[in-house]
């Protein structure tokens, strides 16, 4: 009875030994698998923690190449839209501007010439009167004569400009073809206008000759009158020209001061 109750209690203590190796691996097994989960769990946190500030470094750097792209595209040249060949002028338009252009650089000089003249014989009047004493009856003559030329060369340098005389309330509300006709009508009335100045010019010239005078003959001096008339109405005549040869060809011309020489 003694030996197998000693081989017994050595069976139970081998089991009891076994047991205890088990129940201590399962508890390992368990730390292991707890600590594996408290890690991806931490990662997971480490990785929704570190993603809104990936997300706005992200925002920010698609922010600012979005900002660097337009701010290259504001830099960049813009591109200029392809203009259109200007239209060539009707045939003998080009002759007839030169035309224009040469009278009134002529004007010009002439017209140059009387204001220096009107300014020297004033400073000679005015000195020689209040400081000299000197009291002469020639640049009262003279002054009349340059201003009446200022006025009438003036006039016709204004003519070739094309700002001497124009119905700009009444052209604003018409068509360009139809503004062109009425600028041919004016100019027909001015060129009317013209002819009776020069007819009227020259009877003053006739009926002035054999005066008496002390610089000029009144006579010579009343035909800047004529003169005047004579480049006013040219001018007008050249413009009506152009007009006329551009509505022949169906078309306006440019809305310019004065005539443009090509």
């Amino acid at each position: 009875m003694g030996w197998p109750l000693i081989r017994y209690a050595h069976v139970s203590k081998k089991a009891s030994k076994n047991r205890g190796k088990q129940a201590k691996k399962g508890k390992s097994a368990k730390a292991s698998s707890s600590s594996g989960a408290s890690a991806k769990e931490s990662t997971a946190e480490k990785s929704e923690s570190s993603s809104p500030t990936d997300s706005a470094s992200k925002s920010e750097s698609e922010s600012e190449s979005e900002s660097e792209s337009s701010d290259t595209m504001k830099d960049a040249p813009k591109s200029e839209p392809d203009k259109k060949p200007a239209e060539r002028a009707p045939n003998g338009v080009v002759g007839i501007e030169k035309v224009d252009h040469v009278v009134g650089l002529v004007e010009q000089a002439f017209l140059m010439a009387f204001l220096f003249s009107l300014i020297g014989v004033g400073t000679y009047q005015f000195v020689a009167g209040m400081i000299f004493n000197v009291n002469s009856t020639w640049p009262f003559e003279a002054l009349q004569y340059l201003v009446f030329a200022i006025a009438m060369f003036g006039a016709a340098l204004s003519a070739q400009k094309g700002q001497m005389m124009s119905m700009d309330f009444l052209s604003r509300k018409l068509s360009d073809k139809n503004r062109v006709m009425l600028r041919v009508v004016t100019n027909l009335f001015v060129m009317f206008a013209c002819y009776l100045l020069t007819r009227g010019g020259f009877i003053g010239v006739e009926a002035t000759e054999g005066s008496e005078y002390e610089l000029l003959p009144k006579s010579t001096a009343y035909l800047v009158l004529p003169v005047g008339a004579m480049l006013i109405a040219l001018h007008y005549v050249l413009h009506t020209i152009c007009d006329v040869l551009y509505l022949a060809a169906g078309r306006t011309p440019p809305e310019e001061e004065g005539l443009k020489v090509h």
